[in-house]
C-alpha cells in the first residue's frame, strides 16, 4: 500500500527560496509526491503552485522574483507619516496581487491544499481550502504581514484576515487530520532565535525582527511538542501500549522529516538576487543532507 504523504510549508516571505528548492529536490531527486500540503505566509503561495503542479513556473518566479514583483514603496518619513494619519500599511502588495491573479487557476488544482490566514477580528487562525468562497483572497492574506501590508477582506465572514503565520508559522495541525504516514515540514528558519544580520535601522527593521523572533519560538514550541509526542507514540507501541490524546483518540506515530537552514537566511523582504541564489543553494544542500540518510 502506497504511504500517504504530507508536506507542511513554513512562512519566511523572500526566504521561501530556500524551501522552493528543497521541496524540488524531494521531489525530483528522492521520488516525493504529495497527497496532501498545507502552507502559510510565502508557503502558501509554494504551496498553491505545487498543487497545481505549476512546477517549471515556480522555479521561473523564484529564479527571476524581484522586490518590484511583490511590492511598492519604501519605509521613509512619508509612509510613515501616512500610518500617523490613519493608513494601514507602511508598504503596498498589488504586484502580488496581479501576480496571485494570474497564476492561480482553481480548476488546476490537483492536490489536497490547505492554507491559513489569521483574522484581526477574533484572533482566529482559519484554515482555507480551495472550494471556499473567497480562496484566492485567503492567499493573498495568509501573506499579509499585518502593518507591512494592509489586512485583506476574504468574505463577509473574515474581513480583515492577515499572515497565517501570525498564529501558526508552520501548518502542521493542518495535514494531520489527514492522517498521512509520513510528514515532512520545509522550514525557512532555523530552530535557534533569529539573530539580526545587521543593524536595525527603522521601525520597519525592528518590526519585522520582533515578529521573526516571536514567530520563531512559536514554531519551536509546537514543533517540539509533537516531536515529543510522536517519540513517545513511538517508544508506546514498541512496548505494546497505545497512547491516546485528551479525546481517547488513539495517537499515530508520523515518519518526520524536517528540513531547515542551519543559519539565518537574511533579511524576510531581502528580494535581491544575491540573497535568493544563496538561500537556494542553502536549501537543496539541505534537503540533500536529509533526505538521503
Amino acid at each position: 500500500m502506497n504511504k500517504k504523504t504530507a508536506l507542511v510549508l513554513s512562512g519566511g516571505g523572500a526566504k521561501g527560496a530556500f524551501q522552493f528548492i528543497a521541496e524540488k529536490y524531494a521531489r525530483e531527486e528522492k521520488g516525493y509526491q504529495w497527497d496532501v500540503i498545507a502552507g502559510v505566509s510565502v508557503g502558501a503561495l509554494n504551496a498553491v503552485m505545487l498543487a497545481m503542479k505549476k512546477y517549471q513556473r515556480l522555479e521561473e518566479l523564484w529564479w527571476n522574483i524581484s522586490a518590484e514583483q511583490v511590492y511598492k514603496g519604501k519605509l521613509n518619513f512619508w509612509s510613515m507619516l501616512k500610518i500617523v494619519f490613519g493608513a494601514k500599511s507602511i508598504l503596498n502588495n498589488d504586484p502580488l496581487r496581479e501576480l496571485l491573479q494570474a497564476e492561480f487557476e482553481p480548476d488546476k488544482v490537483e492536490i489536497d491544499l490547505r492554507i491559513g490566514a489569521v483574522s484581526l477580528r477574533t484572533g482566529e487562525y482559519v484554515r482555507f481550502v480551495p472550494t471556499e468562497p473567497g480562496f484566492e483572497q485567503a492567499i493573498l492574506a495568509s501573506t499579509a504581514i499585518p502593518i507591512v501590508w494592509k489586512p485583506v477582506h476574504v468574505s463577509a465572514a473574515y474581513p480583515d484576515m492577515v499572515d497565517g503565520g501570525v498564529r501558526n508559522i508552520s501548518p502542521l495541525g493542518d495535514v494531520l487530520d489527514t492522517d498521512p504516514d509520513e510528514v515532512v515540514i520545509i522550514n525557512c528558519s532555523p530552530d535557534t532565535s533569529p539573530v539580526a544580520t545587521r543593524p536595525l535601522r527603522n521601525a520597519l527593521d525592528i518590526g519585522l525582527h520582533t515578529l521573526e523572533v516571536m514567530l520563531n519560538e512559536i514554531f519551536i514550541t509546537d514543533l517540539r511538542e509533537f516531536l515529543r509526542i510522536n517519540h513517545n507514540v513511538k517508544e508506546a507501541q514498541a512496548a505494546g501500549v497505545t497512547l491516546h490524546n485528551e479525546k481517547g483518540k488513539p495517537y499515530k506515530y508520523y515518519d518526520c522529516k524536517i528540513i531547515q537552514p542551519d543559519d539565518n537566511l537574511g533579511d524576510t523582504l531581502d528580494f535581491s538576487k544575491e540573497a535568493i541564489e544563496m538561500r537556494i543553494r542553502a536549501g537543496w544542500e539541505k534537503a540533500r543532507q536529509v533526505l538521503d540518510k
